[in-house]
């Protein structure tokens, strides 16, 4: 489980390390607003009808990698109609993502691009809005539309060097002539289309020259030919002829007259109604005392609604096909719309730190928002960056353990980097929404082997011991180490409880020993313990030593002066030792090994010492003295990082 205050922590180093894009955005628009005090909109991109519009970014991780992460676009026409709803963006492995369209609508598109999601704090949206129109086209876009229309014609041309151009002003002089022409034309079509509504059916049987579409029956040369025509020749689907054999099979006469009855009407085969709206034929049936259903006794019961075999509903759109195709499950067996789509709870491991060729393990559970273990739509996916931020894992499947839970485990490398590394797992709960978390923990590559080989020196009140430090690791490291001189073996080196304490710093190469003198201050005789610790990335290495402290040798006892007569036994006079007192430590903000630069190794102290209990053995951690170690002491330690003192 990922701690909050642990989790504010690494949040706070990833964005020192790597700024999000959300805080260089955040960044940008704080300048931008101190800077300028304005915002300037930027023009929007234009297209013609038509035209190929590419809506596109490129899109980076927070060490500016190219990254793959889905991005999803939607775009409203000007008519506000959504044409392109969260339409997932084509991915290229230089981080282009992009998205093409051919708009035809004129107007002001717009348009959203977003990558990312606002819970795993990495979204980002971009205003991709274009228009879409006719603005003030140049000669290219004016011949590409012409050459573009199928049914263009040239009228005229202009010949330069052998070649026909059409050039803007001829352009525009042609389809002004053009469109003139077109009008007058439409105009004297519109006056004679006029005078075809005058026609009369007198004015069509005077004219002299009139035809039927058969050309072999003229009716000036007999007015029988028309009505002499065989019915079996009357076949011609749609015609009036054909109407007339369907349809005039019995006599008129013999159709109902103004005696017809209703059972004339019901009998008729091919009846139908003329007044057949809803409230008419509702009101009817209703209004009918001796109504009943047609397709059942009047005995039907509701039971025998009910009871009616689903697969006899199999009608398209009507509620027993519905009820047929759709209630397939128990609905109290479904999850609810909240329980599928919100309030999701991703959470995972948390690992301090692991040894070189030692196997590092991560964790995934998955829970809805009833706090129930429930699988992800995928295996979440984990990825994995050293202490340098190299890509050591990229986008490999976990493991599923058990409902919601999944596991990733990673061995890591003999000759791996030492330092803190990162642990990154994209859990898919639901298609398109993806939970990121992460683990940051520590590589210990170069383990330290610590020795006190002897108190070289006994003597209050500067003793001396001496130490072998011995890099047992395959990699060089700079390791931080204090000593300590304390009365009770349970009091472990720092804070204001010790008789001594002092620190360093030393790089070792791999394999080697180092041996050195460590002095301190004991103000008097007594039984100590001379303390060494060694640390490396979270973990540390110590030693402790038992030593009896004497004193100096007494000074000689000064006889005062006689003065020459009295003759009475001298007083002795003792010289007594010099008092000496315990230096204090003085703390120089978050330089805590006091080697005049804010780096690494006073992170390392830092979380040595982080969320623990005081007094502190090294009481420079505790930065703002407020008696913990936290996210202030942090922040302090940020400030001044890379600074020299």
């Amino acid at each position: 489980m990922i701690h909050a205050s642990f989790n504010l922590f690494k949040l706070i180093l990833s964005f020192i390390k790597t700024p999000s894009r959300v805080a260089v955005f955040l960044f940008l628009a704080i300048i931008g607003i101190f800077t300028t005090g304005s915002v300037a909109l930027a023009a929007y991109a234009r297209y013609a009808p038509g035209e190929r519009v590419v809506i596109g970014e490129f899109v980076y991780e927070d060490d500016y990698t190219a990254t793959s992460t889905n991005c999803y676009v939607s775009a409203y026409s000007p008519s506000r109609v959504l044409v392109i709803n969260n339409a997932l963006m084509a991915t290229s492995s230089d981080g282009w993502h992009e998205y093409s369209t051919v708009p035809t609508e004129k107007g002001l598109w717009s348009a959203n691009m977003s990558c990312g999601t606002a819970i795993g704090g990495d979204l980002i949206s971009i205003d991709k809005s274009f228009l879409v129109g006719y603005f003030g086209a140049s000669t290219t876009q004016i011949a590409a539309q012409v050459w573009n229309n199928s049914s263009r014609q040239l009228t005229t041309s202009l010949m330069t060097n052998g070649l026909s151009l059409a050039t803007e002003d001829f352009l525009s002089s042609a389809l002004d002539s053009a469109s003139s022409s077109i009008i007058t034309e439409i105009l004297q079509n519109r006056s004679l289309m006029s005078s075809l509504n005058n026609i009369s059916a007198t004015d069509v049987w005077s004219y002299v020259g009139r035809d039927l579409d058969n050309p072999s029956i003229l009716v000036a040369s007999t007015s029988k030919a028309v009505w002499d025509r065989a019915i079996a020749s009357l076949n011609g689907s749609g015609t009036i002829g054909k109407l007339i054999v369907d349809n005039l099979d019995v006599k008129i006469s013999t159709r109902g007259t103004s005696t017809l009855t209703a059972a004339d009407i019901w009998d008729a085969t091919n009846r139908s109604l003329t007044d057949y709206s809803v409230a008419t034929i509702t009101t009817a049936v209703w209004n009918n005392a001796a109504r009943t259903l047609t397709g059942s006794s009047s005995s039907l019961t509701a039971a025998d609604v009910w009871n009616v075999l689903s697969s006899s509903l199999t009608a398209t759109n009507t509620v027993g096909g519905l009820l047929v195709s759709n209630v397939d499950a128990s609905m109290s067996s479904r999850a609810s719309l909240s329980g599928q789509t919100a309030n999701w709870n991703v959470r995972m491991s948390n690992v301090n730190s692991v040894a070189v060729s030692q196997t590092y393990r991560a964790k995934v559970y998955v829970f809805n928002s009833s706090a129930v273990a429930t699988d992800s739509n995928s295996l979440p996916v984990v990825t994995v960056y050293d202490a340098s931020r190299n890509l050591v894992v990229n986008a490999v499947n976990s493991t599923r353990l058990s409902q919601g839970v999944y596991e990733y485990t990673y061995s890591v490398p003999a000759a791996a980097a030492p330092g803190l590394w990162e642990t990154i797992i994209s859990t898919e709960v639901e298609v398109g929404k993806i939970i990121q978390t992460n683990d940051y923990w520590v590589v210990e590559a170069s383990p330290a082997q610590v020795i006190i080989n002897s108190i070289t020196d006994l003597t209050v009140p500067s003793i001396s011991a001496n130490v072998t430090i011995s890099n047992e690791g395959l990699n060089g490291y700079e390791y931080h180490y204090e000593w300590c001189v304390v009365s009770d073996a349970s009091n472990v080196c720092g804070g204001s409880d010790d008789v001594y304490y002092a620190s360093a710093s030393k790089f070792i190469n791999p394999g080697d020993d180092w041996n050195t003198n460590l002095t301190a201050t004991v103000p008097s005789n007594g039984n100590y313990l001379f303390k060494l610790v060694v640390y490396f990335g979270t973990d540390h290495s110590g030693a402790s030593r038992f030593f009896a402290a004497t004193g100096e040798a007494q000074p000689p006892v000064v006889p005062p002066s006689t003065g020459g007569g009295g003759g009475g036994s001298p007083t002795p006079v003792v010289i007594p030792p010099k008092a000496t007192t315990t230096p204090a430590v003085v703390c120089d903000g978050a330089d805590f090994n006091h080697d005049k630069k804010v780096n690494s190794i006073d992170f390392s102290i830092l979380l040595a010492f982080w969320k623990t209990d005081p007094p502190f053995r090294n009481v420079c951690v505790d930065i703002n003295k407020d008696k913990k170690v936290n996210s202030v002491d942090f922040s302090i330690l940020m400030y001044e990082w890379g600074k020299k003192k």
